[in-house]
């Protein structure tokens, strides 16, 4: 249960994704079908989109609504806005006091949180079915009266400051991988930027200024309400239109999404961490935004390579030379992006290897897909390994609630999440050859060397597949 406040990604859950070790599965076909989920949509007068599926499995239900507004929508000269209401949301509004929209979650025994990311923010809660009303209420309350004064700002613009100073000061690895690294693998000021903001600005700033950006992007008309779980869909209907259909729409946003040029030549940085207690490298690269098949290639490809123990860069790395004690390889992560992104690679080196020695054996593994491709095998394994972590998913109505409200934001429609298993049943070993050789180049690469203080310099070979 999540007890403590509600926070951008933290940190500490980046750290553990850098350092997790994958274990190993079971290679098998993919269906060629796999299981669906009931979807149902309308939309209110006011804008306001709603998808609904029912899930009768367990007594409970996820509400999770998502705002197109993140980093990327913020100005120069006012940053941190919308991290900082992904806070202020969590506090008082008309009729609900301060403090009290977590005390009455937590009360029912089940959990809440929220997240901010460079498109778009999301707030969820997950508890009993029959508290579903009660969610609903406090969710569209603090849509339409959360109380915005110099008092609540000063409170949580203390808390900001403070959640960056722990991240920043206190957390290994997590100032370059949240700040210096996006300002210097996004090109675009919108992606390039923190998402914490700069602390001047949010200093600076008036309180009307926050109350213009609150009116502008918290409407229904700039939202998704997606409600997974244990209701029946006249009765869900009912109470959306309840409680969000008197809210009036909001002004129309045309949110682009960034675009990013393509980078033309490889870029490398060393940092010297106190708190490192081991080196890391994180080499990323520019790849396209979600759901086009040159992404959905990328994603395969970081399974095979380094998805379980049996994973190619896993296999070489970690258990034959020995080089590192963690590899990983995500497509946006840490920073997801609904326009252009990143494929990152996270590598820890064990016992002391050299970092150029670590990124050497990486390079040479990409270079072999570039020029000999996958196994059969291979993609075989990885094609099951993305469909069952898809189907196990599939359990969890906090993960088909995420899924759907991103699907309806993003990706053209909540009814088309129910393909998203079959997406990766057409790429051909071909295609993971191709991207590998356009995409995974030393050229659209940024690699930062992550050290401990005390280390001395890595005088080796510092370009990227050299």
């Amino acid at each position: 249960m999540f007890r403590d406040r509600p926070r951008t990604w933290p940190a500490a859950a980046l750290l553990m994704a850098c350092v997790a070790l994958v274990g190993p599965q079971a290679a098998s076909a993919a269906p060629k079908q796999a299981p669906e989920i009931p979807i149902e949509k309308f939309t209110l007068q006011n804008g306001l989109k709603v998808v609904l599926s029912e899930d009768h499995s367990a007594p409970i239900v996820t509400t999770y609504t998502t705002y197109r507004v993140g980093a990327a929508q913020e100005t120069k000269g006012f940053t941190g806005f919308a991290h900082l209401f992904e806070h202020m949301m969590f506090n008082g509004s008309r009729n609900v006091p301060e403090g009290a929209y977590a005390y009455y979650v937590d009360g029912t025994g089940g959990f809440l949180n929220g997240n901010t990311e460079p498109d778009r923010t999301n707030y969820f809660q997950t508890v009993p079915s029959n508290y579903l009303e009660g969610m609903l209420y406090l969710e569209s309350n603090r849509m339409a009266n959360l109380i915005i004064d110099e008092k609540s700002l000063s409170n949580e613009k203390d808390v900001v400051k403070e959640e960056v100073r722990q991240q920043q000061e206190n957390t290994p690895f997590s100032k370059t991988i949240l700040l210096d690294w996006p300002a210097t693998a996004f090109s675009s000021w919108e992606y390039s930027h923190s998402i914490y903001g700069s602390m001047e600005d949010l200093s600076n700033a008036p309180v009307q200024a926050f109350k213009d950006f609150f009116a502008r992007y918290y409407v229904p008309n700039n939202a998704t309400l997606v409600i997974v779980g244990d209701f029946e869909l006249a009765e869900a209907r009912a109470l959306v239109e309840k409680y969000y259909g008197p809210l009036p729409r909001g002004p129309e946003n045309a949110t682009e999404i960034p675009s990013e040029p393509e980078q033309e030549a490889a870029v490398y940085k060393e940092v010297k961490d106190p708190l490192a207690p081991v080196s890391l490298a994180l080499i990323s690269f520019d790849i396209p935004k979600p759901r086009e098949a040159d992404r959905d290639a990328l994603e395969l490809l970081a399974a095979i390579l380094t998805d379980g123990a049996s994973a190619r860069l896993t296999k070489r790395l970690v258990d034959d030379d020995k080089l590192a004690s963690t590899v990983m390889m995500r497509a946006g992560f840490p920073i997801p992006t609904y326009g252009p992104g990143q494929l990152a690679a996270l590598l820890v080196a064990a016992n002391n290897k050299p970092l150029a020695d670590v990124r050497a054996a990486f390079w040479d593994e990409l270079a072999k897909v570039q020029k000999q491709g996958v196994s059969a095998a291979e993609l075989k394994r990885g094609k099951a390994k993305l469909y069952k972590e898809h189907v196990d998913g599939l359990q969890k109505t906090l993960f088909k609630a995420m899924q759907l409200a991103t699907y309806e934001a993003f990706y053209g429609g909540a009814e088309l999440f129910n393909a998203d298993a079959r997406r990766f049943e057409k790429v051909k070993a071909s295609d993971l050859k191709r991207v590998a050789q356009q995409y995974l180049t030393p050229a659209r690469s940024v690699t930062f060397d992550i050290v401990p203080a005390a280390s001395a310099p890595d005088a080796s070979a510092m370009t990227p597949g050299s």
